[in-house]
């Protein structure tokens, strides 16, 4: 009795989630309609938010780059994806058929990709390892040749970001996402010293001490043809596209980038890995004396030193 009890909770949780899942894709799905009704009032990129399936609103600026850069069915590598239940891809992948690329070191990514009925409805690949600036390109050639070209490079790793995207190969690429450390600040090209074994909740208790500034991105992908676009409200995750196509996007950039690292979240972890709520200026002077390196000089410095 007591097992078929059981069985009976699974199936009826199963099908809970179905629907719970259904609901909200209906419910992105009008809210993305309602946004690209709005469009071309858009002031910043921002403004085009919808979170579905991402972390900050990812959802509704990707479909906005998307329609303005007539990107009707996106090819994406998303490195960083998760377990593929909160990402920049998911929705894209169900709402606009994307094809796509998920890479990340969990080892639940890919139990989660096979189950999920987007493996036969569209081109679904899901890669478990380790990236660094030493395999990145392997994944993008993998890409580029299972998906027919890159629309969409997205790249969350809280760590080694900047040297991974430094030796990337964009060369068939439209559109770069990538998440940015705000509280580096809006001043100085930097980023945490190269390591390929960067594990931010090893690095400092903290957990806020990773990635590289908004900066050093606008720096990096510059150099690689590509213009900074804007960024989500929340600020910390950039967008940039080919430097040809910057005229199509509608929106403008705010005055300064200090707009862009106004950081309000407040996610460091005290010793026992716990929330501490820090707010502020006191999070920085908690990674303070960490190195960071200035990308522009190859020069060391401190946290601390960016705002002294």
């Amino acid at each position: 009795m007591m097992r078929l009890a059981r069985n009976i909770l699974k199936i009826l949780r199963k099908n809970l989630q179905s629907d719970i899942h259904n609901l909200k894709f209906l419910l992105g799905q009008n809210a993305i309609l309602s946004s690209r009704s709005m469009a071309n009032q858009f002031k910043y990129l921002w403004e085009a938010e919808v979170k579905v399936f991402s972390q900050w609103g990812e959802d509704g600026i990707l479909d906005y780059i998307s329609n303005r850069l007539d990107i009707v069915k996106p090819r994406i590598l998303e490195i960083g994806a998760g377990n593929f239940t909160e990402c920049n891809s998911r929705f894209l992948a169900e709402n606009r058929n994307a094809s796509v690329v998920l890479v990340d070191g969990r080892k639940d990514l890919i139990l989660n990709v096979n189950s999920n009925s987007l493996k036969w409805k569209t081109h679904l690949y899901a890669i478990e390892t380790w990236v660094t600036p030493l395999n990145v390109n392997e994944l993008i050639e993998f890409a580029d040749n299972n998906l027919g070209g890159i629309d969409i490079f997205s790249l969350d790793l809280d760590g080694n970001d900047y040297w991974i995207l430094e030796v990337a190969d964009l060369s068939s690429v439209r559109v770069v996402v990538v998440e940015y450390n705000p509280l580096f600040g809006s001043t100085y090209a930097v980023s945490v010293p190269r390591d390929d074994n960067f594990d931010r909740k090893n690095k400092h208790q903290s957990c806020i001490y990773y990635g590289a500034s908004l900066k050093a991105f606008i720096y990096l992908l510059d150099k690689k043809g590509f213009s900074f676009i804007g960024t989500n409200r929340v600020g910390n995750n950039a967008f940039f596209i080919q430097t040809g196509n910057f005229d199509k996007i509608a929106t403008v950039l705010p005055n300064n980038l200090s707009e862009h690292t106004d950081w309000r979240i407040r996610e460091s972890r005290d010793s026992h890995g716990n929330l501490s709520f820090v707010s502020g200026a006191d999070r920085v002077l908690q990674i303070s004396e960490m190195p960071v390196i200035e990308v522009e000089t190859g020069r060391e410095v401190t946290v601390g030193s960016l705002f002294s």
